[in-house]
């Protein structure tokens, strides 16, 4: 199956968090917890720990992707350790990179932490299966679904669609939730076979969008970087009250309950220049990987430079949406139902 599971488990997160309107009650976020512990408890007592979180549990599988940014890695230096891994655990030289179980079940003498420099876990010479291509893309439509929706355009989208074609706001929100991932992926397809038409190759279609999509995290880490930002730092300050009275019972455990948001934290211009120098740096190594894979893939540097140009468009046009998306004024339209 892949990651198909937690793919279908993230998109369900993803509708929870921007459609669904009583995302915010906190009887629903205790609900939704504790569904999703059972969940977990559950996929892990029927397929085991390792194989629940690699292949099902949807926010280990996107944190492994963002992992293979991140300047650290675990490393299992004896191939005997593990030669039952899966493909995607293991390097081109067959050793285990990540992997959890090999690095718990190895000895201490075959352990490593690295350093290494930022994104070259991204790198790696890996089978990345189609289900893990389409987790990515799905991984970097949601978010910008996300920002789309507090635009202008998809205001006047959800009032034109809204009695004339449909009666529930929360059904346009539901569609247009599913729509992004499916268009960015056909998009992306289509951009991996001009790359096979560009460079005169005869790798398949399907090969040549797996083994670029790792090259498209620096964009997703950026753009929820730029995202989520301005929130994280503001409504994050709520776990200082909450944290002196965190059942609503009226404690004030720390002296923090009467603590008040201070919103004054992070000003519109620092927020915009960060987002903005964060999705112009993630794209920037976005296509620097692009070229690396390229190179790999193809051998020589004539046809490696060009396939990338149409791997390039897709990255500078989509660079330009992005930043076309956080220029727009906030509009707030919720679904109702």
């Amino acid at each position: 199956l892949g990651v198909w599971p937690g793919l279908l488990f993230f998109l369900g997160f993803a509708w929870v968090e921007v459609v669904y309107t009583e995302s915010a009650m906190p009887a629903r976020i205790a609900q939704m917890a504790l569904i999703y512990s059972l969940i977990t408890w559950g996929g892990m007592l029927l397929f085991g720990k390792e194989q629940w979180l690699r292949y099902g549990e949807a926010f280990a599988i996107v944190f492994g992707f963002l992992a293979r940014f991140a300047p650290t890695e675990l490393r299992v230096t004896a191939r005997e350790v593990c030669h039952s891994c899966p493909a995607e655990c293991l390097d081109q030289d067959g050793l285990c990179i990540g992997c959890n179980d090999c690095f718990h079940k190895a000895l201490p003498g075959q352990r490593e932490l690295n350093l290494r420099p930022f994104a070259v876990g991204l790198l790696r010479n890996e089978a990345v299966s189609p289900s893990v291509m389409a987790f990515v893309v799905l991984l970097l439509a949601t978010v910008t679904f996300d920002g789309f929706m507090a635009t202008p355009v998809w205001g006047n989208i959800i009032l034109s669609l809204y009695d004339d074609i449909f009666s529930s706001f929360t059904t346009i929100f539901t569609l247009g939730l599913v729509a992004f991932p499916v268009i960015l992926v056909g998009v992306y397809l289509g951009v991996s076979a001009l790359m096979v038409a560009a460079s005169g190759s005869r790798v398949p279609i399907g090969d040549m969008a797996r083994a670029f999509v790792y090259s498209l995290i620096p964009i997703a880490l950026a753009y929820h970087l730029a995202h989520y930002l301005s929130f994280l730092l503001i409504q994050g300050q709520r776990i200082i009250p909450l944290a002196s009275d965190p059942l609503g019972y009226g404690w004030n455990l720390f002296g923090t309950a009467d603590y008040i948001v201070n919103i004054a934290i992070i000003n519109a211009r620092f927020a915009w220049i960060t987002a903005v120098v964060a999705i112009v740096v993630g794209h920037i190594i976005a296509v620097y990987l692009a070229h690396a894979i390229a190179l790999r893939m193809l051998g020589e540097r004539r046809p490696a430079l060009r396939s990338q140009y149409p791997m390039l468009a897709l990255m500078v046009g989509y660079t330009m949406v992005s930043l076309w998306i956080i220029a727009q004024p906030i509009v707030e339209i919720a679904p109702k139902g």
